[in-house]
């Protein structure tokens, strides 16, 4: 390719103003930006937000100006079970206490990979990358699993939310100037002397996260008031009790389904990302590669069968916040601008323009005559977005942007469960399936 020329822009330029439309779009865009001109308003007003096959969703939470939405979606998972079975209006799980213990767990893992790879060029391709992973608000639902499974839950009225809980970007920035100056000690300092300067790092990480979350609760009473006004209590609960007497079982058989079509991946076997992971006992994060159809039908039982599932896209491709519409006919961008032409799924991922980004929740369908058309939405930021906190999705957004579901796995058909009897495939830790560690925000 040649360098850019005054006859090739000249050529460029000519092009531009043969054709009229682009005067008129340019006048429109300069005045209202790309988003509201390439709005598709025939397309939204298809979104009646009504859905045949649904479970109430009561509350609606809200993460903030936090990257907790993996957490919060996992949460509500739940919420409908406990508030069914102790016959209450709404309920809420407290975010804060599973936040705290993250983030320490995820500096444990930060500083074991600065120790794996300490002796290594500070350039190399493996530094680079062990210092890429930071303590941070991202992760996934086996994060959340694992967390609950070591240190229980407990309801919000425990231990209720912080201005840091609900604002992080200043705790993370001051964790990460100490983590990562403690990383350049471990690697200049001899090995007798590592363990006591991770156990230096993790007790001022504590602190701070202490300061900023608060302490993490150890016991509690759990009050509350059923739908008749009738007062319950239970004394003296500690977080692993709680958890054991509600939800015993309850995020036991799920399933990690993953949608990757790029040709080399085949559907039917399981992918690991071993090095992906907030607590450093587990291993990773582990998927089975569906077709996108299979990933739906799924869906779609678990629904009937009263069960809501939390699912990961790429929620600012063809999206609208504030309307909560998420449709890959949202914006006429082709038309307003330039048409890029084909761009498949599989090169999306590989090229990096898109990958999962945010963990919402399904919460319903609209079927009609067998194909399922809009998909229920709940999400977590808070009741003003969206019709009071719900978004609609479309089908082909479904197929265009959703890239993970975690569903009980007596709802997939049996011929793909096979692909769990076999030897996993392990991605590269440099494989777009885990750029950035893709961690859900």
């Amino acid at each position: 390719m040649k360098e850019l020329t005054p006859d090739l822009l000249k050529k460029f330029d000519q092009a531009y103003l043969e054709d009229k439309t682009n005067a008129i779009i340019e006048g429109a865009i300069s005045n209202v930006g790309i988003r509201e001109a390439s709005k598709n308003q025939r397309q939204i007003n298809k979104h009646s937000f009504v859905f045949n096959h649904e479970i109430d969703h009561k509350n609606i939470t809200d993460q903030k100006q936090t990257g907790r939405c993996w957490m919060f979606a996992a949460l509500n998972m739940a919420r409908p079970k406990i508030m069914k079975d102790l016959d209450l209006e709404e309920f809420e799980l407290s975010e804060s206490y599973l936040y705290f213990y993250d983030n320490l767990e995820k500096t444990n893992v930060f500083l074991d990979m600065v120790c794996k790879t300490r002796d290594l060029d500070i350039n190399s391709r493996e530094v680079i990358h062990a210092l890429s992973f930071k303590t941070d608000d991202g992760g996934y639902f086996e994060y959340f699993k694992a967390l609950v499974e070591k240190y229980g839950l407990v309801p919000k009225s425990a231990m209720k939310e912080s201005f840091n809980s609900q604002n992080s970007a200043d705790m993370f920035a001051r964790i990460e100037e100490v983590i990562k100056k403690y990383a350049m000690d471990i690697r200049r300092a001899p090995e007798e002397d590592i363990d006591q300067l991770k156990e230096d790092c993790l007790a001022k990480v504590y602190t701070i996260l202490a300061k900023c979350i608060g302490r993490p609760v150890q016991k509690f009473d759990f009050e509350y008031l059923d739908k008749d006004k009738n007062y319950h209590i239970e004394k003296n609960m500690t977080p692993q009790d709680f958890y054991h007497k509600y939800l015993d079982g309850f995020y036991d058989n799920l399933i990690r389904l993953i949608h990757d079509p790029r040709p080399r991946n085949p559907y039917g076997r399981v992918y690991i990302n071993p090095e992906i992971k907030n607590l450093l006992e587990i291993d990773g994060l582990r998927g089975l590669n569906v077709p996108i159809d299979q990933m739906k039908k799924a869906m779609i039982r678990s629904l009937e069968d009263g069960r809501t599932a939390w699912f990961a896209c790429d929620v600012g491709k063809m999206s609208d916040r504030k309307a909560g519409i998420l449709d890959d006919r949202l914006y006429n961008y082709r038309d307003s601008l330039v048409d890029p032409g084909d761009f498949s799924k599989a090169d999306r991922i590989d090229s990096r323009q898109s990958m999962a980004t945010h963990a919402m929740n399904i919460t319903g369908v609209n079927i009609q005559d067998g194909q399922s058309r809009f998909w229920k939405v709940e999400n977590s930021w808070g009741e003003k977005n969206g019709k009071k906190g719900i978004f609609s999705m479309t089908d082909a957004w479904f197929d265009a942007y959703v890239y993970e579901l975690i569903v009980h796995k007596d709802y997939l058909d049996p011929d793909y469960l096979k692909g769990l009897d076999q030897e996993p495939i392990c991605y590269s830790p440099y494989d777009a399936f885990c750029a950035a560690f893709g961690m859900v925000k």
